[in-house]
């Protein structure tokens, strides 16, 4: 068994109690609901602990600025506002020279190192454990009124005495004050771990989703601590700056924990379950030794664990690559996410874990270096989107989207509460009127943007279906079907299957089988892209979607080839059975006037079978003036003069049957006339009223006895064709001549 179908295998072994523990689980929704909730509550206790520290309104900056670049080493005030602007304090650049509060020892001097944003940094535990002191006492005389010594830092400042100025801290610091880095890190926090709940809530059975999900809390609970202390006006007291460096160091391990185990088994198993927890371990008897101070620098006890888990995570990812060979899913799946890991994490380790670890300067901020973790977790919600990691497709968005907008909804709530609206019910209103005019549009744009596929021009893709239908069925057809398929899914295989009926994704995503239409056989193709990506439901959509307009044009070329066959073999049958018989006999006649007789009778059949197959379906107006010239020009060469007489309705189409019922039973009838009565005149009248047709045909020659008289096969035919349409044919004849008439019913059909 390889290791993927050992992984498969893992994923569909019962466990003991397993109905009982699935039927405890949330829904995905929910546990994803109860995550995110969990994450605001710790993201609001950090909000929390950043605004209940003392507030002096003071915006202070260890960075020099260019002119005083010498003065390294200084802490520099560049603005002021509350507390400070009210005690006079100059919103101009100053040098910060010391604090100092009624009652204190005395004066403390500060520097740059007192703004210090990460203590890490720092050569020694003890001299952090220094810092931590340092900061304490900073922080107790920022409890009550404070009184800052401030320097102009302008040349006609130089040589004069400091500025002293007694400032009042408010009790808290306001939320508007926090600035841009502390916002940074507190959404960094909550996107990766979201991306990470939101993967397991999909996929809670898999350990890749599990890993994943562990490392967004790793990055978590890295990035929440480091806001707030990072971002500090000035100090925090030695406990709460001891417990957030703390646990920022324990998720910044986490997160390689998390990493380390999902390039362990994702895309493919390197070790067996036993060894997954090895990471764990080992990280965590290292944050246990530099917690207990064993190891002797932060360098040692933070840094290079750090730098560890970033050269396994790297090893990892090629000793994946090489396993993935021959698999363009997994090697697809792998290439999108180790990118994104590497790219992301090494960029944070090498601007400001790796320079810290030589001895040097960080650089970048670390709070502007937390952004390089959102190309990781914003490389697995587009790989999802993408390459279908974790076998997810485009309906994990809709839910992450869903939940996303929810969120978003109460947090706005709440901050309308704090800060605007007293009133619960109009600030829940005004967040439910935001979020619908900013978030559904941009939820729609982002759908749109991330999970949008590449569609074939549909007016191309008609013109080749159309190609394959016109080619003449064998070998060509079935390779111009070949090269279509091809064409729009560039696969690396394309195998024929005679039986399939269907389109359907295989091998997860690996292949997919695409329905035969009419004779052409259904194909299976594997390795979509030259094996670049997977086949996906899109693909599955636009396969059925080629065989359906195939099947049409198939189906129409089989109908036409069917009525031009048809159409064919009629003409073929009228012309064998009346003008062949008609030709002959006026090549036998000895009469020239029945020769010319036969001879324009076969030029009217001969008109009617090209009307016939040129124009099936004639108007009843059109059928009957076409009638009046073929018998005129019969009646008009045998010297008789015609009264014509025709009354139609609406203008109706005359079925084909029926229209060949009426021109036999007229033309019969006249022929029987000039032929036996010697008319001088012949009377025609045909009329259309509530769908029944009546023709009367008389004449005024010579009669016979109905009853005595031998009917020959004409009167006999007229009666047969009537009587088999349902209709009533009757004959009169005496001194005064013969009339014949006929009524028989008709479907309309109006007009084309």
């Amino acid at each position: 068994m390889t290791a993927m179908q050992e992984r498969r295998s893992d994923r569909r072994m019962p466990t003991p109690g397993g109905s009982a523990a699935r039927s405890r689980r949330l829904a995905p929704v929910l546990a994803l609901f109860a995550a995110v909730a969990l994450s605001v509550l710790f993201a609001g206790l950090m909000l929390g602990l950043a605004t209940s520290r003392p507030w002096l309104g003071l915006s202070l900056s260890p960075i020099p600025p260019v002119a005083k670049a010498g003065d390294d080493g200084a802490l520099w005030l560049t603005g002021a506002e509350g507390p400070a602007a009210r005690a006079g304090v100059p919103p101009e650049l100053a040098r910060v020279l010391s604090i100092d509060a009624p009652g204190a020892e005395g004066a403390l001097d500060l520097t740059a190192m007192d703004l210090l944003e990460e203590p890490d940094v720092l050569p020694s535990n003890a001299a952090m454990a220094d810092y931590f002191a340092r900061q304490d006492r900073i922080a107790a005389l920022m409890a009550g009124p404070v009184e800052i010594r401030l320097a102009d830092a302008g040349e006609e400042g130089a040589g004069a005495p400091p500025l002293l100025y007694r400032i009042t801290p408010e009790a808290r610091r306001p939320v508007t004050s926090l600035p841009v880095p502390f916002w940074m890190q507190l959404c960094v926090g909550l996107a990766g771990f979201w991306i990470g709940v939101w993967i397991w809530a999909l996929r809670r059975g898999d350990w890749a989703a599990r890993f994943l999900a562990l490392a967004g809390a790793g990055l978590m609970l890295s990035a929440f601590p480091a806001a707030v202390y990072s971002t500090r006006e000035l100090a925090l007291p030695d406990p709460l700056f001891w417990a957030l460096s703390s646990l920022n160091a324990t998720g910044s391990l986490t997160f390689g924990v998390g990493m380390i185990g999902l390039f362990l088994i994702y895309p493919r198993r390197l070790v067996r379950d036993r060894f997954l927890l090895v990471p764990a371990v080992v990280l965590g008897l290292w944050r246990l030794a530099d917690a207990l101070e064993w190891t002797q620098t932060p360098a040692l006890g933070r840094h290079l664990a750090i730098l560890c888990a970033m050269l396994v995570i790297v090893v990892l990812i090629g000793l994946q690559f090489r396993a993935t060979r021959g698999d363009p899913r997994d090697r697809a799946a792998l290439t999108w996410l180790g990118l994104a890991v590497i790219v992301g994490a090494g960029a944070f380790v090498a601007t400001v874990i790796l320079p810290v670890a030589l001895g040097i300067a960080a650089v970048l901020s670390q709070g502007m270096a937390f952004l390089f973790f959102l190309l990781i977790y914003g490389g697995v919600a587009l790989g999802v989107a993408r390459y279908r990691l974790f076998q997810l497709d485009e309906w994990a968005f809709r839910i992450l989207f869903y939940v996303v907008g929810v969120v978003l909804l109460l947090v706005l709530d709440a901050v309308l509460v704090l800060t605007v609206i007293d009133e619960r019910a109009p600030a829940f209103a005004l967040s439910l009127l935001v979020v619908g005019l900013l978030w559904l549009p941009l939820r729609d744009m982002l759908a749109r943007l991330i999970l949008r596929r590449a569609d074939p021009l549909q007016g191309a893709l008609f013109r080749q279906v159309m190609d394959v239908a016109l080619t003449p069925p064998g070998r060509d057809q079935r390779a111009r079907w070949g090269a279509l398929l091809e064409g729009l899914f560039h696969p690396l295989t394309l195998t024929p299957l005679e039986a399939a009926a269907q389109s359907v994704i295989t091998d997860d995503g690996v292949g997919l089988v695409v329905g035969g239409a009419g004779d052409l056989p259904g194909y299976r193709l594997e390795y979509a892209g030259q094996g670049r990506k997977l086949f996906t439901p899109a693909d599955v959509a636009l396969a059925d979607e080629l065989r359906a307009m195939l099947t049409n044009a198939l189906e129409s070329r089989a109908a036409y080839e069917k009525g031009v066959a048809e159409e064919r073999l009629r003409i073929a049958r009228d012309i064998h059975d009346n003008i062949g018989v008609q030709l002959m006999g006026a090549l036998h006649s000895r009469e020239p006037r029945r020769k010319d007789q036969l001879i324009r009778e076969t030029l009217t059949d001969l008109r009617d079978i090209v009307n016939n197959a040129s124009n099936p379906d004639l108007s009843f107006q059109e059928l009957l003036a076409d009638l009046r010239a073929q018998i005129s020009e019969h009646v008009f060469a045998a010297g008789v003069r015609m009264d014509w007489v025709a009354e139609g309705g609406d203008a109706v189409i005359l079925p084909l049957a029926k229209a060949h019922t009426l021109r036999s039973v007229v033309r019969e009838a006249v022929q029987n006339a000039l032929k036996h009565a010697d008319p001088g005149l012949v009377r025609i009248a045909i009329r259309q009223r509530d769908e029944v047709i009546d023709v009367r045909v008389e004449d005024d020659g010579t009669g016979f006895e109905v009853a005595a008289e031998h009917r020959g096969n004409g009167l006999e035919n007229m009666r047969a064709r009537i009587t088999s349409l349902g209709g009533h044919f009757s004959l009169v004849s005496g001194a005064e001549g013969t009339r014949i008439e006929a009524q028989f019913p008709f479907e309309t059909g109006r007009e084309r």
